[in-house]
């Protein structure tokens, strides 16, 4: 009798695989962020120059720039650490003591 439906070893797409049009796009879209950046046209050097005061990009320069600036351009993103190493009164010397005192005497928060 045959197997119907269901899951089946070895059907499917196999893991790491990409797709010809993908191949295809990441080409193209390398090839174009080359070129825009051989000729100083990248969106972020548009949105750069017209910060700068360049009247010489349009305003649909302008608004093409910002449309294709997060295709070729990452988004940076915010991260916030805490760096602080959190340590026991008992395991501080005293003059990491007698400094942590005189820090807190003269720069606390709020005083005027």
């Amino acid at each position: 009798m045959t197997q119907r439906g269901g899951a089946r070893p070895g059907a499917g797409r196999k893991s790491g695989g990409v797709s010809e049009a993908k191949k295809i796009g990441r080409e193209v879209s390398g090839r174009v962020a080359k070129k825009l950046a051989d000729a100083s046209a990248t969106p972020l050097d548009i949105m750069t120059r017209v910060m700068q005061g360049d009247i010489s990009i349009t305003e649909m320069q302008f608004e093409a720039a910002k449309a294709a600036a997060p295709y070729i351009h990452p988004k940076l993103s915010a991260i916030q650490m805490d760096a602080r190493v959190k340590r026991s009164v008992e395991d501080m010397t005293d003059e990491e003591l007698a400094a942590l005192a005189s820090s807190e005497e003269g720069g606390g928060e709020g005083e005027v």
